[in-house]
């Protein structure tokens, strides 16, 4: 899990140096790659959702990782600013959601602890790559 965090986050430094350098023309890459990233991190709670829970733990997961696609979608389909910061919102709700579900979620803490760090990357290059949009 060590190696594919490293992998996903790998791409935001080159993306957002390159949305410092052209923000007009590279922010779409930028948004694209976080939205994906956000709608992997989402599909995580489907996964979840099919294993041999009650029909409410279910309905939670299913709707978590259907919110956190919704939000990657409408970020793409928004202006730009307002996508990053659609985007910084899923990500810090995801954070939030699997540190208060960590315990009763039975997922291994190095699994929160690694979708935890690739979620506050991901928000911290949103972050940093709104800024060349709004100037």
């Amino acid at each position: 899990m060590r190696v594919i965090a490293i992998l996903a986050l790998l791409p935001f430094p080159a993306l957002l140096v390159l949305v410092w350098m052209a923000p007009a023309g590279l922010a779409p890459a930028l948004l694209s790659y976080a939205a994906l990233i956000a709608a992997m991190l989402g599909g995580a709670h489907w996964l979840v959702a099919t294993g041999p829970y009650g029909r409410a733990r279910i309905a939670a997961e299913g709707l978590s990782g259907l919110a956190v696609l919704a939000a990657a979608w409408l970020a793409l389909i928004a202006p730009s600013y307002l996508g990053f910061l659609i985007l910084i919102a899923a990500f810090f709700i995801l954070i939030l959601r699997d540190a208060l579900a960590e315990e009763a979620s039975g997922h291994p803490g190095w699994f929160t602890r690694w979708r935890a760090y690739i979620a506050a990357g991901a928000a911290a290059t949103c972050v940093l790559g709104v800024f060349p949009v709004l100037i």
